[in-house]
């Protein structure tokens, strides 16, 4: 039986009960914002001039010295027939130089193309080149997800051009499948670091001695991941293997000297260094470069893009769930076709909320069509743990979400990466509107089609993901929009840390008005019932001895905590654990209590009278070893009574 309301408001949120009638406690007790917002303007903010966009001039790619054919191509094959700012400025000095190049770009801005068109477009030249005649060229990236897109890239533009051979090597499968792809041959070889350090060592057809380019690809990242003694000892080995100067004669259309690249959306210290050890002379180049000629650092290389509407919400830690559904509702429901990225703190994070939204959700991929020609849901569906794309009903008929973080194997990552990029198959696979809950994972270089909101659910750990997450919309210069959760209190010191990233403003939302926009009129009751239920779907599934949902809440809670306090240690003022009210974030992952513990990082907590889990454990149980399922009856009515009775008090866990 449903609850019943109390239509006696309280304050702005749930009534208080009155005899039979009662509230969750989800609307009370809740911190308010402690620093003045600028005022949130309603209506829609109309997102500026994009500062990313494809040059519309006379400048085109054939312009930029790029060969007829492979200009066909683009237009034809990929739909691109104007370069962006930095193509404009990048290619130019590929093709006409032998100089290295430490090139600084937003997010979203062009840089595969950039430095792959000069690549391939040489290659072409040589009309010699083809797979048997070495490897000309090492794009080094710091993620497998990056490199399989780069790949990906790589594969459409030799299209035109079939003697060219792209390959890849990353890890994920066997060596002995790579080896037989390096073996056949490739031209242009994309890879991590530390797989291509291990085929120098272990594989012997790999030959590194005609190699013109190496390519840099997010060198931030690269420097992040502590990749800089693998990028020395592979270029170092390059070096002394190289044979360049016997096959001038042979491809004089080729450099005569290794050319270097080094890209990266921000210039950290970590990255200046990178770009000293591995680049000779290189020239600075970025989108307010003119071609041909050196250009100035421009800091609206590490900006968020000019047409890039930002917002953020001040969101007590309680409201956290529903308010993400509420944000999730309204973007669907107003653009059905769109697609969204959230991002949250860890894979656990991403793994219980992915299960809540997709409850009694469906694999769209497994599609079967029957003898009456209707399309229905194939009944063999794959188990619950190794499901990362489902249908979303609680969002909408035709949403479906994707989960994508570092702790799934590769071979799924990649799968679940290729459905929410998939704009080919919609015949098979139409996942509209289209969601993909993810880690910092996806954060870096991966240039996922039309992605129309970005929605930041846990802060990130540096300023400079802030900007590559959001730089994953608007890209090419399409609009975007984007949106920051922070909790009331301290965390909202965070906004002042990156407002100079959003020159074309940073706008508060209130989320009392999202919450309205995606319940509805009684938006206090609809959200407290929707939390309810999911409060009931955890806790029944812990009855009924599936206890999957309550072990997802319980690690998310607790994975939460954990992933909190590795923030930098300079943002200790703003995010600090000490400071978190861990009972109102408990019941933002559908928790009526706290785990009673946290692995070492919190303990006993003797206010509340939490015990032992070996005792609770014996309590559950007869003596037999069977389920007591009369007292986990009685433990889940003592619970709701305790946290749903009008009185109740919020608990808090919290350090003292």
């Amino acid at each position: 039986m449903r609850p019943r309301f109390s239509k006696h408001a309280e304050g702005s949120g749930a009534g208080a009960g009155t005899g039979d009638t009662y509230v969750s406690s989800l609307f009370t007790h809740n911190p308010e914002a402690t620093t003045v917002q600028e005022t949130a303007v309603e209506e829609e903010h109309v997102p500026q001039e994009a500062s990313n966009a494809p040059i519309a001039d006379a400048t085109n790619f054939e312009g930029l010295g790029i060969d007829p054919f492979l200009t066909k191509h683009l237009s034809e094959r990929m739909s691109m027939t104007q370069p962006t700012k930095i193509q404009r400025a990048v290619i130019p000095r590929l093709l006409t130089r032998q100089r290295d190049l430490f090139v600084q770009a937003q997010t979203g801005s062009g840089k595969t193309l950039a430095y792959s068109l000069p690549v391939i477009n040489q290659l072409m030249s040589c009309k010699g080149v083809t797979r048997d005649s070495g490897l000309f060229a090492v794009i080094l990236t710091p993620t497998r997800e990056l490199a399989t897109q780069i790949y990906g890239v790589l594969e459409e533009l030799v299209g035109c051009c079939r003697r060219i051979v792209p390959g890849i090597v990353i890890g994920g499968e066997k060596k002995k499948s790579e080896k037989a792809r390096l073996r056949k041959g490739v031209n242009i070889l994309v890879a991590t670091p530390g797989r291509l350090a291990d085929h120098m060592d272990n594989t012997e057809v790999l030959d590194l001695s005609m190699v013109r380019w190496v390519i840099l690809d997010e060198g931030d990242r690269l420097t992040e991941l502590g990749f800089e003694e693998t990028i020395t000892k592979i270029l170092t080995t390059i070096e002394e293997k190289s044979k360049i100067s016997r096959s001038i004669s042979i491809y004089p259309e080729l450099p005569s000297r290794r050319v270097t690249l080094l890209c990266s959306a921000t210039m950290k210290d970590e990255v200046k260094q990178l770009g000293e050890q591995s680049l000779e002379d290189g020239e600075w180049v970025n989108n307010e470069t003119v071609p041909d000629k050196q250009g100035d650092i421009n800091d609206s290389n590490v900006l968020a893009p000019a047409q890039l509407v930002s917002e953020y919400l001040i969101v007590p830690a309680k409201l956290r769930l529903v308010t993400l559904a509420a944000a999730l509702k309204k973007i669907t429901l107003e653009k059905p076709e769109s697609r969204i990225i959230v991002f949250f703190s860890c894979s656990d994070s991403v793994d219980f909320h992915f299960s809540v939204f997709t409850r009694d959700g469906k694999d769209p991929r497994r599609r079967i069509v029957g003898e009456d020609g209707e399309v229905r849901d194939d009944i063999r569906q794959a188990p619950a743990s190794e499901q990362t794309v489902l249908s979303a009903p609680l969002l909408g008929e035709n949403a479906v979400i994707h989960k994508l973080h570092g702790s799934l194997s590769q071979q799924i990552r990649t799968s679940t990466l290729n459905a929410f990029s998939d704009q080919k198959n919609k015949a098979a696979y139409e996942a509209k509107p289209s969601i993909l809950f993810c880690t910092d994972v996806a954060s870096r270089g991966l240039d996922l089609p039309l992605i129309t909101d970005v929605i930041e659910f846990d802060p990130p750990f540096s300023t400079d993901d802030h900007v590559h997450r959001i730089g994953r919309t608007a890209r090419a210069g399409k609009n975007g929009h984007s949106c920051l959760f922070v909790l009331p209190g301290k965390e909202e010191g965070y906004l002042e840390l990156i407002k100079p990233f959003h020159p074309s403003g940073f706008f508060n939302k209130d989320y009392k008005e999202l919450l309205a926009q995606g319940f509805g009129k009684e938006w206090d009751v609809t959200a407290t019932t929707w939390h309810l239920d999911v409060e009931r779907w955890i806790i029944n599934s812990n009855i009924n001895a599936s206890s999957r949902p309550m072990t997802l809440a319980r690690n998310g809670f607790q994975s939460h905590i954990r992933a909190y306090a590795t923030h930098l240690s300079t943002e200790r003022s703003i995010f600090n654990v000490r400071d978190l009210h861990l009972g109102h974030i408990a019941k933002s992952f559908g928790l009526r209590e706290t785990p009673g513990k946290l692995g070492g990082a919190m303990g006993k907590d003797k206010k509340n009278g939490d015990q032992p889990e070996k005792k609770i454990r014996e309590r559950k149980v007869t003596k037999n070893g069977a389920v007591n399922e009369e007292y986990a009856k009685r433990k889940m009515n003592a619970v709701a009574n305790q946290h749903m009775s009008t009185g109740a008090e919020e608990f808090n866990i919290g350090y003292q």
